[in-house]
């Protein structure tokens, strides 16, 4: 199904060159690239030839070029797939409301629009209808320098240096075989995902191992783990945050493996490959971060005690994005109703409660109505555990600025 571009401008976006100092074109993009540079060089209102528009479109994500116009006029805008594939343009202005677009107006799929524009800044977004990352070319300039309905002599888009899984090329994690002790020492390296596409590693022996992959700059890794056959076993996209992992619990024989790699905003930032041993506590921990089990005796994750809940009871806890865990005890049945509020500082609380095995007996993120999160449980005397976290992505350190709001209420039967 294809889906307007307009619907996905909201998404971050990143490009290798400079960054700004404030997101562009309605928040489009936080970091661009300019079709000339800089910015005092990309107006094609005085440009002598059109700009080169040439780069890879990933998968779920756009391909960003930004230019500028000193006085009103129209710029035309041709771009094709490489060697083929049906991409998608569309033009934002400063504030990021689309003032163009086109879909197949020109050859074989290409696009092509010419558009009459004020003044001002403008972000062109390239999408593609492709399911995998799509190579585009293309040109932009004014009207006059084309020569016909579609500029056929596009320039060819540079292919990735890199190879991919099963290549004979493919980038090597480590030159030779290794075990647990080059794993505790650190095997990985970073490079941009155009440049390596896939890493290839051999393991001498049986590990249970942990894949991770952090964009610096601004970049969105989503990876895959293949086996010798090309089989996928594994595939992690925004594990913490932006950055992706994959945790091997089982360890994997013995042999040779691949890692593709993908970054998802589209730039061409480094991304931080590594493997390490898997670590069951370390596992265990997030998880419980994550809000899949309460913590234990032994674990060394607090639960702050809230004693007896008669009524209301009503207590603030850091908005982070590991979970925060309260315990209380309920003298008779009836609800139990659990309200977060923290979207008025920027959070997007999610709250879950446990019974006292451990076992989940309610959930709630974003209701009845916004961010907030909200709970209604019909619950039995005994013992409970609620935890709370932050699904916004930018929950603050532990004694931070931000905090979620829990309240409390139980409510008994009518006589």
């Amino acid at each position: 199904m294809r889906i307007p571009l307009a619907a996905t401008a909201a998404l971050v976006l990143a490009s290798p060159l400079a960054a700004q100092e404030a997101p562009i074109c309605g928040g489009i993009s936080p970091v661009g690239e300019w079709v000339g540079g800089e910015p005092a060089q990309s107006d094609p209102g005085s440009a002598e030839v059109p700009f080169a528009i040439a780069g890879r479109v990933p998968i779920a994500g756009h391909l960003v070029r930004m230019f500028t116009l000193a006085e009103d006029g129209a710029v035309r805008i041709d771009v094709a797939a490489v060697p083929s594939g049906d991409p998608y343009v569309a033009l934002f202005d400063a504030e990021g409301t689309e003032v163009a677009a086109d879909d197949d107006g020109g050859e074989d799929f290409a696009s092509s629009l010419v558009a009459d524009l004020p003044a001002g800044t403008y972000c062109l977004a390239v999408r593609s209808y492709e399911s995998g990352a799509t190579e585009v070319a293309g040109r932009l300039g004014r009207p006059d320098q084309f020569e016909g309905d579609f500029e056929e002599a596009l320039p060819a888009a540079e292919a990735p240096a890199g190879a991919g899984c099963g290549e004979p090329d493919v980038a090597a994690l480590a030159p030779a075989p290794f075990g647990a002790a080059a794993l505790d020492a650190g095997v990985g390296s970073a490079a941009s995902a155009e440049s390596r596409p896939a890493a290839e590693f051999e393991l001498a022996e049986p590990l249970a191992l942990t894949v991770t992959a952090r964009g610096e700059g601004g970049g969105d890794p989503y990876i895959r783990l293949l086996d010798a056959t090309g089989a996928t076993l594994a595939e992690n996209d925004d594990h913490d945050g932006l950055s992706s992992r994959i945790d091997m619990a089982e360890p994997l024989a013995a042999g040779r493996y691949c890692v593709e790699i993908e970054d998802l905003s589209g730039g061409g930032t480094p991304i931080d490959l590594q493997l390490a041993r898997f670590d069951p506590a370390a596992d265990r921990l997030a998880r419980i971060g994550a809000m899949e089990f309460p913590p234990a005796e032994g674990d060394s994750v607090e639960t702050r005690e809230l004693g007896t809940l008669g009524t209301t009871l009503r207590v603030d806890a850091p908005a982070d994005a590991a979970a925060r865990w309260f315990a209380l005890d309920l003298p008779a049945g009836g609800l139990l109703l659990v309200e977060a509020a923290g979207a008025a500082e920027g959070a997007d609380p999610e709250v879950a409660l446990f019974d006292r095995l451990g076992r989940e007996v309610a959930r709630n993120d974003d209701g009845p109505e916004g961010l907030d999160s909200f709970l209604v449980h019909r619950a039995q005397p005994g013992r409970y555990v609620v935890g709370v976290r932050d699904l916004s992505g930018g929950g603050a350190p532990a004694g931070g600025a931000g905090t979620i709001r829990l309240l409390l209420e139980r409510y008994v039967p009518a006589p």
